[in-house]
């Protein structure tokens, strides 16, 4: 099995087309064609199922698709590790990060750190939901991701440090809570409106609705959102009851001019719920920029974390 075989295979899987596949990567479409029958046959199974309008893939070519994908970026990676060690090509860095306003660790400040200590390094970062990037660590797509999940919760393989927890908090439009004393509980919290609730496959949805079930009250929301800060702005408008990591009403206390309305921040009788944060990688596929960048990571300090406002 050659490596530009499955470099054509994913070409055509990617483009459901063996025409552009081969425009993609610059070769005939007889030469394409070519190949991938060459791959079938090794295999000895179709890979494909061509129509008139398409080409899908058959069971096996989903059964090889995640394979080739992380044997591709395997390729990538080593080619560009040795040319980086040899002096010929810079570094890469490939990061994922949860929503900063989310988190209670200021990790913009260890990438500036690393930065000025390896300016070689070329530093890529995407901000997805945990379980994207933890999918993307599985596939060799990211080198370092820090994710809204415990250790306890990531599938095998992956590694993973602790590096923070936050309380999960209600907040609540001041109009109607102004006089109420916490800490409060969800059943007590969501007397004062509907759940303004994370969308779906983020790390801090998964811990709600695990607080939510241990208080007996099933998983439902009017509102679900991916940006964390709009909550805050919704909860302050009386719309619902936001329940999110204590370290997002620092940022919107912060940041109040953007805020309509007041709001109350309360504390949950539940000890349990929290939203942890993690530092996740692949010992077998990180890269060395990655391994240097764990180091600054480790070296968090009481400045890197966020410190507590009232509002």
């Amino acid at each position: 099995m050659e490596l530009r075989h499955l470099r054509y295979f994913l070409a055509v899987a990617d483009q459901k087309n063996f025409t552009r596949a081969a425009e993609q990567s610059f070769v005939a479409q007889s030469a394409l064609s070519q190949q991938v029958s060459r791959l079938e046959k090794e295999l000895g199974t179709r890979l494909f199922v061509r129509t008139s309008h398409s080409v899908e893939l058959t069971p096996a070519g989903e059964l090889l698709l995640p394979h080739a994908r992380r044997i591709v970026a395997d390729a990538a990676r080593a080619q560009a590790e040795m040319r980086s060690h040899l002096g010929l090509e810079k570094g890469h860095l490939n990061l994922g990060l949860i929503q900063t306003s989310a988190s209670p660790i200021d990790v913009v400040r260890p990438i500036s750190r690393f930065h000025e200590a390896h300016p070689e390094i070329e530093i890529s970062i995407v901000n997805q939901p945990s379980t994207e990037m933890v999918d993307g660590l599985q596939h060799g797509l990211l080198d370092v991701a820090v994710v809204g999940v415990s250790p306890d919760e990531l599938p095998e393989g992956l590694e993973a440090r602790l590096i923070a927890t936050d309380p999960l908090v209600a907040v609540i439009d001041a109009d109607v809570s102004r006089k109420l004393v916490g800490p409060l509980t969800l059943r007590q919290a969501l007397k004062f409106g509907p759940l303004i609730n994370f969308a779906p496959g983020t790390g801090i949805r998964l811990h709600v609705d695990e607080a939510l079930k241990r208080a007996g009250i099933e998983p439902s929301s009017v509102f679900e959102m991916s940006q964390v800060t709009d909550m805050v702005r919704f909860a302050a408008m009386g719309l619902g009851v936001a329940i999110v990591p204590h370290a997002l009403t620092i940022h919107a206390a912060a940041d109040a001019a953007d805020v309509e309305g007041d709001y109350c921040v309360f504390e949950l009788r539940d000890p349990l719920a929290v939203h942890p944060v993690s530092v996740v990688f692949d010992p077998a596929r990180i890269s060395a920029a990655g391994r240097r960048f764990l180091d600054f990571l480790d070296g968090l300090d009481g400045l890197d974390r966020l410190d507590g406002l009232e509002r």
